[in-house]
């Protein structure tokens, strides 16, 4: 199936995506709040801003002067200046809202999000624990797009406070066109209306509170993946957690009985500081099973173990706040201090 990908990013710039690249349940620690951030916290509203719609609202004979008149209501990432001057940008554009796999997604997306009330109160609801957190954020603008099933752009990604969501890789898991493209099931699984706003914060707001570091070991890695799903579901105490890391049923009951074998590996491998590329990527990476460990065991195993050690951490060191333990970047001091023993089943 072909699909013209020259998409909504033709008139911003095409390189958005890559400002992104057995325990005690935890106390967080929170910052002291002023009355005026109580209140802040209290008022939150979000609206979701539509970028597809306005262009599918467009009129094709006069497409330089429609993109004119939108230009000012959305980021500067989606609209730069003057680029309805831009000819070849404009023929691109035409190109891309013609197609008919696009006009197809856009029909899908159009039936599926008609309303996103759920989403933003969903989205409301988390940013209100985020910012007892972290209150001298912003709450961020929320824009949705639709690229055209581009594999490469994240489906939730940053740009400065701009939160942009790919509302195309959220059809369903048997969405038609995910086969047609080629997208492996364990992917598909994950393209789900429920996931939207867990993923604006595990692929996007996390960011913001992660040291500038680079990652070596396995280790490394691990510690910073549990970081993620730990912030992640401090937001949504509500989601269970095998939709936090977005495993099926199977694959969680899996993770949770053999954590302690695969620690047990882990550490009679000598895995846990290995600087091996191949070895990290096999941990940590979205894949249908962890080849280490047969089919029937999850991908992310890697992530996994470093979430129940970060959760360990949290729970054995009540005085951490949510910021201390993202700015940590000592990822020997949190599995030191993490205390963590898995259980062994058999």
């Amino acid at each position: 199936m072909k699909i013209n990908r020259l998409s909504v990013f033709v008139i911003g710039f095409s390189c958005l995506f890559l400002f992104f690249s057995c325990h005690k349940k935890a106390t967080i620690a929170t910052p002291e709040l002023t009355k005026e951030e109580k209140e802040e916290i209290r008022n939150v509203e979000i609206s979701i801003q539509r970028y597809e719609n306005a262009l599918s609202a467009l009129d094709l004979k006069q497409l330089p002067a429609g993109i004119e008149q939108l230009y000012g209501q959305f980021p500067e990432n989606l609209i730069s200046k003057d680029c309805w001057k831009n000819q070849q940008m404009m023929q691109g554009l035409k190109a891309y809202l013609q197609d008919p796999v696009i006009k197809e997604l856009y029909k899908e997306c159009g039936k599926q999000y008609q309303d996103m009330s759920d989403v933003e109160e969903a989205l409301k609801n988390a940013l209100q624990i985020y910012l007892t957190h972290f209150p001298k954020d912003s709450i961020p603008h929320f824009y949705t797009l639709i690229p055209g099933l581009d594999f490469s752009t994240p489906s939730v990604f940053g740009v400065d406070n701009d939160v942009f969501i790919c509302l195309d890789m959220y059809l369903g898991s048997n969405y038609k066109y995910y086969a047609q493209a080629n997208m492996p099931r364990y992917i598909a699984a994950h393209c789900e209306r429920k996931y939207i706003a867990t993923d604006v914060f595990s692929k996007c707001l996390c960011y913001k509170h992660l040291p500038d570091k680079t990652l070596i070991t396995l280790l490394d890695n691990m510690i910073e993946e549990g970081k993620k799903l730990y912030f992640t579901q401090t937001m949504f105490p509500k989601t269970t957690e095998q939709d936090i890391i977005g495993y099926s049923s199977e694959k969680f009951d899996w993770a949770k009985k053999y954590q302690g074998q695969v620690w047990q590996y882990f550490v009679e491998k000598q895995l846990l500081y290995s600087k091996d590329e191949t070895v990290v990527r096999r941990m940590i990476d979205e894949t249908p099973f962890t080849r280490d460990f047969g089919n029937e065991s999850p991908g992310r195993i890697g992530a996994f173990l470093g979430w129940q050690i970060v959760k360990s951490y949290m729970a054995n060191n009540k005085e951490v706040t949510l910021l201390d333990l993202m700015q940590n970047s000592n990822a020997q001091e949190i599995l030191n201090q993490s205390y963590y023993k898995p259980n062994f089943n058999k």
